[in-house]
């Protein structure tokens, strides 16, 4: 696997000796030199992506990763004995391929191991790649993909120019359901819409999330994987990519939904994907991505393995039924953190599985199934079961 990486240069790390605290990021993590130890365990691994040939607006992106390492090691580190190793950079490879193949060659032995990885540096294109390293794990995929477009169109040649048709396609398929956070309805083509509508995946648009960001922390719990395009944030907060936008998240609300990612027991991987430092005003973009990444090794310290078992006194039954609801909604609310999850019946005629399938919820979907309506996740949840 090592054969990939190449270390962060020691200019870099020298820099960032001569000015981090005896108390910031810096000092918290083991730079990477030669071959990871075998016996190393490291809870958490900074990798950045030296690739910027997906299209020529992203000509620059390879710049990212140094760029938010300057920024991320000199912030002061969370309350935790947190054990970090920053592998390096994978190197562009001879074609985009290749680099893609690297990259699963990477990540795929640390997610098999547990071990969270923070991903920097190049487009979005890479996100397919962070996907195909979880091949090996046997497990269905739920994804939280955060962007203000999606790239689902099929009117060109898709498969080399969108990733979401080659993640929808791969073969295996292992694929749940993907959450698009953060999405723009001008930015969305009707039929693609319509797409992820047929297809039973979850859409957060902007307005509704940000009228209410907690509602986005149930989809961050459920996910295995993040992929995050810097372009989801408002070009006040994030000037440093190709094709900014007035509108968009701004940098507090990218930052709590990191936390919120961090906080996920099952998140093992998350991507930070177009930033490009040639649009950067005074690396405020990679500023942002800093303290982004700061609140996901917040969030990740305070994880809690709240998910409800059986014969626990850790959580709160409730069961709500009405005339007009065809299926009992039972919930399921944690005492230790007050986050929720419902129960979903595997459907007889067309499932194998026994018993119910949980899934993460809010109190607003609590609400709803109260007037008698059945959540949209619940629906959703229960047509790919």
């Amino acid at each position: 696997m090592n054969e990939f990486l190449h270390p962060v240069d020691d200019a870099v790390i020298k820099n960032l000796a001569a000015n981090c605290s005896a108390k910031s990021m810096f000092q918290a993590t083991h730079f990477l030199k030669s071959s990871i130890p075998q016996n190393a365990l490291f809870e958490m691994a900074v990798l950045g992506i030296i690739e910027d040939r997906y299209k020529p607006e992203y000509k620059g992106c390879s710049m990212a990763p140094d760029k938010v390492r300057r920024e991320f090691y000199a912030l002061i580190k969370p309350r935790s004995e947190l054990k970090i190793v920053d592998l390096g950079n994978i190197h562009a490879g001879n074609s985009l391929s290749d680099t893609h193949f690297a990259m699963k060659q990477i990540l795929a032995p640390l997610l098999k191991q547990k071990t969270v990885v923070l991903i920097i540096g190049g487009s979005q294109d890479l996100i397919a790649a962070q996907y195909a390293a979880y091949e090996g794990l046997n497990q269905n995929m739920n994804l939280l993909l955060v962007d203000s477009k999606m790239d689902l169109q099929t009117n060109e040649n898709f498969l080399e120019t969108n990733y979401l048709p080659r993640i929808i396609s791969h073969d295996p398929g292992y694929l749940f359901n993907i959450t698009q956070a953060g999405y723009q309805s001008y930015f969305v083509e009707p039929e693609t819409y319509d797409a992820f509508e047929r297809m039973n995946f979850d859409m957060m648009r902007l307005g509704s999330l940000r009228n209410n960001m907690q509602e986005v922390e149930p989809y961050c719990r459920n996910a295995n994987m993040i992929g995050f395009s810097m372009q989801a944030i408002r070009s006040a907060d994030a000037p440093g990519q190709y094709s900014p936008s007035p509108n968009g998240f701004s940098g507090e609300e990218a930052c709590q939904l990191c936390r919120y990612a961090g906080m996920s027991n099952d998140v093992l991987s998350a991507g930070f994907y177009d930033l490009n430092p040639t649009y950067d005003t005074n690396n405020i973009t990679a500023s942002l991505l800093a303290q982004m990444l700061w609140y996901f090794v917040e969030g990740y310290t305070n994880r809690r393995n709240d998910y409800p078992a059986a014969e626990s006194n850790d959580y709160i039954i409730y069961r709500t039924t009405s005339k007009n609801l065809t299926h009992e909604v039972v919930f399921y609310k944690s005492v230790l953190t007050n986050r929720w999850w419902m129960e979903v019946p595997y459907p007889k005629e067309r499932s194998t599985h026994e018993g119910k399938f949980l899934v993460p919820c809010s109190y607003k979907d609590y609400q709803t199934a109260q007037n008698d309506e059945l959540p949209d996740k619940w629906m959703k949840t229960f047509q790919k079961l």
